[in-house]
């Protein structure tokens, strides 16, 4: 299996050279399949977040009409949630862009084998350049610190309910449940800034590699325009 690094004297991605299509690699497949339920997953997760937002707009009514332990715990627990369950859609969404764009890349490399593979001049497909392994490792890296943050508002819920399930008055939480909730609650919200920009940055990486691959279709097709006998 030759290799190269150069189309038409100029410098490209790394390339292997065979006779036949190498079709998608590991991550374009899962892109194909998986983009769509991602995405659809983390509309569904932004739309519950929604829903809690709504049931908590009542709950701030109800407490200013009547104070009660209940009230006061389910409205500070759907405070911890709300924001758990936006991010951790927006997680999906990101998840659904990324996969999208490794779905791209797939068609690139599955067309252009065929593509080359009708001009019987051979079949040059590129490696996964440095752009695309920081795409995927920073695309996991992500999902990981929003699932973190995820879990960690859910028990920041739990420590907020505990503090004003028995509370006697509008000041009367437990101060040491209350103290872990927000203190949770505080450095998660830092935390979920630093998923989403990761996420951001890794689909930046993803779509400089679809820059890199449409650079060496381009030569690609150009050197098999050349290679090609013009007929008289």
């Amino acid at each position: 299996m030759a290799t190269g690094t150069l189309v038409l004297n100029q410098p490209t991605l790394r390339y292997v050279e065979t006779e036949k299509p190498l079709g998608r690699n590991l991550a374009q497949t899962m892109g194909h399949y998986l983009w769509g339920p991602m995405a659809l997953m983390g509309l569904m997760l932004v739309g519950t977040a929604f829903a809690l937002a709504i049931a908590r707009s009542q709950l701030s009514v109800d407490l200013s009409e009547e104070f009660t332990p209940l009230r006061k715990a389910n409205f500070e627990t759907l405070g911890q949630l709300i924001p758990g369950f936006m991010f951790l859609g927006f997680a999906f969404i990101f998840s659904g862009i990324s996969f999208a764009i490794a779905r791209i890349l797939g068609v690139f490399r599955t067309g252009g084998g065929l593509v080359q593979e009708a001009a019987g001049k051979g079949i040059k497909t590129p490696v996964m350049p440095i752009t695309a392994w920081i795409f995927l490792g920073g695309m996991m890296m992500a999902m990981m610190v929003l699932v973190f943050a995820f879990a960690g508002h859910v028990y920041a819920a739990v420590q907020a309910h505990d503090a004003w399930i028995n509370a006697t008055g509008p000041s009367g939480a437990d101060a040491a449940s209350l103290g872990r909730a927000e203190t949770w609650g505080t450095w998660l919200e830092g935390l979920r800034r630093v998923g989403v920009g990761m996420y951001l940055a890794s689909i930046a990486f993803g779509l400089a590699t679809i820059i890199q691959v449409i650079r060496f279709q381009t030569l690609r097709i150009k050197e098999l325009a050349e290679q090609t006998p013009t007929v008289a």
